[in-house]
């Protein structure tokens, strides 16, 4: 028997109205979003496969005093130890997370990630986390720095496909500086696409 089925798409994200900064610093997770059944071209093939996929998002306050929001790009759910998720979470963990663990325990914790910002082919520039580490190891302990998840307010779910990009403020000195080269911002990375995208970048 043959059955038709919607192709599924991932959304763009969760909405965030603000580019967050750059730099190093002491994150609190806010929310996890899994989504099952997406459906994505394999690397190099025009043949698609369906996938389930999960991105994290992250609150912290900068040294300016404001809450500003980050997310990771969306990650193959995989417990292959080469996946990106499986990296991201060992690293974040300090050891490599048990089988059967489920990782959604991680909202509330905190985390010391590197942001930094990335302009894409299209010229929208966006926070990506580049580096993420436990906020207590045995050098040093920035327990004190998380930021509780209830002082960041409601968080907006993911974002639909079809969905406009919500407009995102901006701090008045970053405004100037990106308006000055003619750069839009994007409050999440991009998805990643086997005909955009590098090998090296891949997710999955």
């Amino acid at each position: 028997m043959a059955i038709l089925t919607v192709k599924t798409e991932s959304s763009s994200g969760f909405t965030i109205d603000e580019l967050a900064p750059s730099g190093d610093f002491v994150v609190t997770c806010l929310e996890i979003a899994d989504e099952f059944g997406v459906t994505r071209k394999k690397y190099q093939s025009e043949e698609e496969e369906q996938i389930d996929v999960t991105r994290f998002l992250f609150g912290f306050k900068a040294q300016d005093g404001l809450l500003y929001k980050v997310q990771t790009f969306e990650m193959k759910i995989s417990g292959s130890p080469k996946s990106t998720l499986y990296k991201f979470l060992s690293s974040w963990l300090g050891q490599a997370p048990e089988y059967g663990w489920d990782y959604c325990t991680l909202k509330g914790q905190g985390a010391v990630v590197s942001i930094e910002h990335v302009v894409s082919q299209m010229g929208t520039t966006y926070p990506k986390i580049t580096r993420i580490s436990p906020a207590k190891t045995s050098l040093a302990d920035y327990s004190a720095q998380i930021v509780p998840v209830d002082q960041f307010g409601a968080v907006a779910a993911p974002a639909s496909p079809a969905a406009p990009a919500a407009p995102v403020a901006l701090p008045a000195s970053v405004g100037k500086a990106l308006s000055s080269v003619g750069a839009t911002v994007a409050s999440a990375p991009v998805a990643w696409t086997p005909e955009t995208g590098k090998q090296a970048d891949c997710p999955f």
